[in-house]
């Protein structure tokens, strides 16, 4: 907001009145009143007339607490406290501790710089929530604060939208875009310290932050704070719902353990969106299924490793009479000696070529640098399996190599090699409705199906040079695309 919206009006908390000063501060205007107190914009006064020529002090966000919690001891406590470690972390999105004290029986923390606006002045702007990029912006920055503050044993306990402060840059009666705020520094976090912990604890666990960032998240989205009436529109995937109730779990072992897995986890379900708005309500017939990779004739399509045979089983005998010479009974206590080495030659052979045998048989040359590019995805090797237990062969089509696997749910994945001009093209081809709708992720380019698509596909590329040659393609019969990428997609091992 224009940090004044509020200038002139009436203070609901004595003395704090513009012009007024207040722990060494000069009051400019009221920025906001709450239940913990006065949020003001106010400008450090010397002990001593500046001199000449030396630029006036920056003003700061000054946070004054009211007298009853001010004078409860173990408030004073923890307040002094968080403040003092948030003081010592050094991070862009913690709002920098300018001084704080004790004044006149009351507390005090002052903050800089002063912010274009603030997330609840967005939010009285935008009723009805904001951007889902801009939100999602808004969060991540958030949750980097929280966890920068968790590492150091600092836990916030209370964040709220008027706790987060946006810096822009720009007119403050314009709109602010998720572009706006991608500088470090563009959206902090204030407000440690002001809310203490529960009775019986020491201080609050991080996983409150983790559920108060989850429903920050659904107010900058929806304008209401209350998690059962949240309006998220229909076209956005029932997978956020999965991830708000893990994020808000009565257990708070089941929530996620840091802030930055919940908003990757949003971040992702928020933006499985059609891009024409709703999702279409129309019913489609099941259609059969739209992928079927096939080899050509000329060139093998699967390396079936051969049986080992029996290893030879391997015996001797000798016998001599009762006449024989000296020499002859000489060769015949050589012979056992000679014919036992030629068998411990005859059967370490055995072994070894058996062992030959028995090796995984590698990949064909064609497709053993696709393997090599996604470890984790594909097996060693044809006989092995890849990821979820899935069978995997070798294949070729319209000449271009790929690795094909299935797993147990038929979910298949191709993953192709489609650095030559056109190879993309001619891979997503077969996929009806392609390109379909796009999905934003941090590896690469990415598209699902539309939902009305009986028999869904996923098409994966890649910006990573490593993995930039190539696309995977998932299909899985009677799921859709949306089903593909909240079953399979969220947690294959892509990257």
């Amino acid at each position: 907001m224009s940090f004044d919206v509020t200038r002139g009006a009436a203070p609901a908390h004595g003395s704090i009145v513009p012009g007024s000063a207040v722990a060494a501060h000069r009051i400019e205007w009221i920025l906001r009143e709450s239940e913990v107190g006065t949020t003001c914009r106010a400008v450090p006064v010397a002990p001593t007339p500046p001199s000449p020529g030396r630029p006036p002090p920056d003003p700061v966000v000054l946070t004054v607490v009211e007298p009853a919690r001010s004078a409860d001891a173990r408030f004073r406590s923890w307040f002094a406290h968080s403040n003092e470690s948030a003081s010592d972390i050094r991070h862009p999105a913690i709002a920098r501790i300018a001084g704080h004290g004790l004044t006149d029986g009351r507390l005090w923390v002052a903050t800089s710089p002063v912010p274009t606006t603030d997330a609840a002045e967005l939010l009285r702007r935008h009723p009805d929530g904001i951007d889902i990029d801009l939100a999602v912006r808004i969060v991540a920055a958030v949750g980097e604060a929280l966890d920068a503050a968790h590492r150091r044993r600092l836990v916030h306990g209370g964040v709220t939208t008027a706790d987060i402060l946006i810096t822009t840059g720009r007119d403050p009666a314009s709109d602010i875009t998720a572009s706006d705020i991608t500088a470090p520094g563009a959206v902090t976090l204030r407000g440690f310290g002001l809310t203490p912990p529960a009775d019986g604890e020491d201080t609050p666990h991080p996983d409150s932050d983790v559920a108060a960032l989850g429903r920050t998240l659904v107010e900058l989205l929806t304008g209401t704070t209350s998690v059962a009436r949240h309006r998220v529109s229909g076209d956005v995937s029932p997978a956020f719902h999965s991830v708000l109730a893990r994020a808000l779990d009565p257990d708070p072992d089941h929530r996620y353990r840091t802030c930055a897995e919940f908003v990757r986890a949003a971040d992702l379900a928020l933006h499985l969106t059609h891009t024409e708005g709703k999702p279409p309500t129309e019913k489609i017939d099941p259609a059969p299924r739209v992928f079927h990779p096939v080899g050509s004739p000329d060139r093998p399509t699967e390396i079936v490793a051969g049986r080992p045979g029996r290893r030879p089983h391997c015996e001797f005998r000798s016998a001599g009479t009762a006449s024989e010479s000296a020499a002859a009974r000489r060769r015949r206590d050589l012979a056992p000696v000679l014919v036992a080495l030629v068998v411990v030659a005859v059967c370490v052979g055995a072994v070894i070529v058996l062992g030959a045998r028995n090796a995984p048989p590698p990949w064909p040359s064609t497709v053993a640098p696709i393997a090599d590019a996604f470890p984790r995805l594909l097996p060693d090797s044809p006989d092995q399996e890849g990821w979820r237990d899935a069978s995997c062969r070798a294949m070729f089509r319209d000449g271009l190599d790929a690795i094909s696997c299935s797993d147990a749910e038929q979910v298949t994945y191709v993953v192709w090699h489609t650095s030559a001009p056109g190879a993309r093209d001619s891979v997503t081809a077969p996929l009806e409705g392609y390109p379909g709708d796009r999905i934003q992720w941090r590896d690469g380019p990415a598209s699902s199906s539309r939902d009305s698509l009986a028999d869904g596909w996923v098409v994966t590329n890649f910006v990573e040079p490593v993995r930039e040659p190539y696309t995977v393609i998932t299909t899985w019969p009677g799921h859709s695309g949306r089903q593909i990428l909240d079953g399979w997609w969220r947690t294959a091992p892509l990257g």
